[in-house]
């Protein structure tokens, strides 16, 4: 592929379990590399070298025609002693399926350019070390090796989890489950993506670009950015990231988002309260309901007040109709909005637990994504009165580009651009305006153009006075 100088560096092994299962794998892989590559060049171009190994053995008619040891030890001059993964001359098949250890010699003896960023993609059906479909103590370590040495030397590993031989089938779903678990753990602590298939082979395509483009990422910053799931993965308590370890710390952030939502609560009854009884220079001092009352209780005369004699020194307020317009896309109504110019493909989507529908923007490769997604005219809004405009949002995914929205009313953006960083986690976007006479046009906009990630749902959108329970979440 063309590089330039001011290209990244990105060196990517790919090293495959050399026995007869993983046959389908190495074609299918080798068939649609050069497409991948090309696809990924033009999403998330970079300085690439790709090298192809197996592990004690080769595939005829693939792009696997080297073995790791052979090219450790004949093209680079290692010394065989040094070499972790076991001979097939020696235990036979199980050396072809010793991924974790073949991979530790990659990692630490491959010839590796200065700058690089070092991924290694391992492909197996069976376990780490040895196969067999059954995870043991000596298994589990080999995994535990793999991602120490890879830390150790800054290499992101990428794995995936084919299907297994009709022969060797998993004894039990637990079994499964437990491999599953490994191949993801290996690739989440090194900062790597993982690709489980177990049933079936991979799009080797979209796996190929996808892994290319992640292989871009900084190391550290792939292994920060994941070990929240690889936490999660392996059942650890979350660390408090603000470093907080008073006792109720960790409960209090847990409550952050019911905080956050009466504080916002507080804040416009606050407001409300502050534009109804704040003096103003053709008020008297107790101008206010709330202080007119008490004056007049002390002086026993209620009769202007009830009244409505002007000399009372009370404004009358206008009154301001309630209004809400609610989306939630149930039984596939979209409440008059539609898709904007670059709402590209978006379908329904069903939430079960909440008994509602949301859209799904899915980017596609050559469409523009930065600009309006969604938009509506609204008619029988109150010229002068404050409104709320709110959506809901989620990152899906969570690979490459992060979406980024925002809300704008009639040309006018009235919320900051919020990024939307973890995965399946909702966000609240939000913003108020003042209406003005004629219709209001209201707009959903995308602020990231990459095709390349980048996908997300919209799940509710509300138009309603600020204070209304419409806009609690």
């Amino acid at each position: 592929m063309t590089t330039t100088d001011n290209t990244k560096k990105v060196d990517l092994v790919f090293l495959i379990d050399s026995s007869n299962s993983m046959k389908d794998e190495a074609s299918a892989l080798s068939a649609r590399l050069n497409a991948a590559i090309e696809e990924a060049s033009k999403a998330c171009p970079s300085d690439l070298r790709v090298e192809f190994l197996g592990i004690e053995g080769t595939f005829g008619n693939s792009k696997f025609d080297k073995s790791a040891r052979s090219y450790l030890t004949g093209t680079l001059g290692v010394e065989d002693g040094k070499i972790k993964g076991r001979k097939a001359s020696a235990v036979g098949n199980p050396a072809q399926e010793d991924v974790a250890p073949a991979a530790e010699d990659i990692i630490k003896y491959f010839d590796w350019r200065k700058g690089a960023e070092r991924n290694l993609f391992v492909l197996g059906d069976e376990s780490l070390y040895g196969g067999e479909m059954v995870l043991n103590a000596e298994r589990i370590k080999a995994c535990d090796d793999a991602i120490d040495t890879a830390l150790a030397h800054t290499v992101k590993v990428h794995s995936y989890l084919g299907t297994p031989h009709h022969t060797l089938p998993y004894p039990t779903p637990a079994d499964e489950e437990a491999m599953v678990k490994e191949y993801k753990r290996l690739a989440l602590r090194t900062g790597g993506e993982h690709y489980i298939y177990t049933k079936g082979i991979a799009d080797f395509s979209q796996v190929l670009k996808n892994a290319i483009c992640a292989s871009k990422v900084p190391h550290q910053e792939s292994v920060e950015e994941k070990k929240e799931e690889a936490d999660k993965l392996e059942g650890k308590d979350p660390v408090d990231k603000s470093d907080n370890t008073a006792s109720g710390n960790s409960n209090l952030c847990e409550q952050l988002p019911e905080i956050v939502k009466a504080v916002n609560t507080l804040a416009d009854v606050l407001k409300g309260l502050v534009e109804s009884c704040a003096p103003s220079s053709n008020r008297e001092k107790h101008a206010c309901h709330c202080h007119e009352h008490d004056a007049k209780k002390d002086t026993g005369n209620n009769s202007a007040e009830q009244s409505g004699n002007s000399n009372s020194g009370v404004e009358e307020q206008p009154q301001v109709s309630e209004f809400v317009d609610k989306t939630m896309f149930t039984d596939g109504d979209w409440n008059q909005w539609e898709a904007g110019p670059v709402g590209h493909d978006c379908q329904l989507v069903d939430y079960a637990k909440q008994k509602t529908k949301g859209l799904y923007f899915k980017t596609a490769a050559n469409k523009a994504h930065a600009g309006t997604i969604l938009k509506k005219t609204l008619v029988g809004l109150e010229p002068g009165q404050e409104y709320s405009f709110l959506i809901r949002a989620k990152r899906v995914i969570g690979k490459f580009s992060t979406p980024k929205l925002s809300l704008s009313v009639d040309g006018k953006d009235i919320s900051g651009v919020v990024e939307l960083i973890t995965t399946d986690e909702w966000v609240t976007i939000k913003g108020n305006f003042t209406a003005g006479a004629g219709p209001t046009n209201l707009e959903v906009i995308s602020h990231e153009n990459d095709s390349n990630g980048n996908d997300y749902h919209v799940g509710r959108l509300v138009i309603a006075n600020p204070g209304n329970p419409a806009l609690d979440i």
